[in-house]
């Protein structure tokens, strides 16, 4: 009966902060635990971004020659530590202003220890709603999409050709292997303005990649021709031809929807609703251990959220 009701207390913000406040050794245990709820949180979450976009988006680039170019998805490790910095920052933004809030109330004398305790538990919320919308994720199609527009650094191409406009004119590179410091690629139309994709169906999206074509611009341009070494600063406008292209920075996209994306809906709409609710259970706890009115535990939590969404942290 006891242990349950240890347990209990971690869902039940007034439960939780009397076990905390009970005792010395209470306070460290719920530390603990609130630290594995946050490792937990941060690798939950991380399994949950890499299955949607491995197994939840369906893209490809509506690109000329980027047919076989590796898409730009994020690996596992990228997504864990993204994870573990925008955690990690959460938590701190959560702290500072808790602590500013207790400055106003006139409780600056306040352990430290019992805010960063009900701080870092208030991660089972998180844990919770991982777990609640994973099976509903896994349920719904994948979410098809395009890309007509990307960005690149530190490119290699191979047996590539491109001619396009530099400063001394016209110019035409071949050459077996070609490495590109910045790439960027996009669709113009035939008076050489950019594709304007502010569209609403996909039929006006292959009617604008039917009218259109695609065409590079690049810098820190650099092959071998007859054995010598050559580079160029900039050429623009290029078209070109190519067997393989590889990068090793992505650096930006445009990505178009062109068919049903009710797995993107829900997992977009998962960041800001966890951590509202995260941040809720925190805000009753501040409520519960400082004896703060309803209204000042409400502006803490609005403050909350908005300098989370301000730095785009859900």
């Amino acid at each position: 009966m006891g242990e349950s009701m240890d347990i209990l207390s971690f869902f039940i913000p007034g439960r939780l902060v009397q076990s905390i406040l009970s005792s010395r050794s209470e306070l460290k245990n719920k530390l603990i635990s609130g630290v594995v709820f946050v490792a937990v949180s941060i690798i939950a979450l991380t399994f949950l971004s890499s299955f949607f976009i491995e197994e939840k988006i369906e893209a490809k680039f509506l690109l000329s020659g980027f047919e076989n170019v590796e898409l730009p998805y994020p690996s596992f490790s990228q997504i864990l530590i993204t994870r573990i910095i925008y955690t990690g920052l959460a938590i701190l933004i959560v702290f500072i202003i808790s602590r500013l809030a207790l400055y106003f109330i006139k409780r600056e004398d306040a352990k430290i220890s019992v805010l960063a305790t009900f701080i870092l538990s208030s991660f089972i919320v998180m844990v919770i709603a991982t777990a609640v919308v994973a099976p509903i994720l896994v349920a719904q199609p994948k979410a098809p999409y395009v890309i007509v527009e990307t960005e690149l650094q530190d490119v290699t191409v191979y047996n590539g050709s491109f001619t396009g406009y530099a400063e001394q004119g016209i110019v035409t590179i071949t050459s077996p292997v070609l490495n590109i410091g910045y790439l960027r690629a996009y669709r113009v139309m035939p008076d050489m303005k950019m594709v304007d994709w502010r569209v609403q169906s996909i039929e006006e999206i292959e009617k604008l990649v039917q009218e259109s074509r695609t065409v590079l611009n690049m810098s820190s341009i650099k092959w071998v021709e007859e054995g010598v070494e050559k580079n160029l600063d900039r050429l623009e406008l290029a078209t070109g031809q190519w067997t393989t292209m590889r990068y090793n920075i992505y650096v930006n996209a445009m990505w178009l929807n062109v068919g049903p994306s009710i797995s993107t809906q829900i997992f977009s709409m998962f960041s800001p609703i966890s951590w509202g609710l995260t941040l809720l259970f925190i805000t009753r706890c501040f409520m519960k251990t400082y004896q703060t009115s309803m209204s000042a535990a409400a502006l803490l939590w609005i403050l909350t959220y908005f300098i989370f969404f301000i730095m785009g942290l859900m």
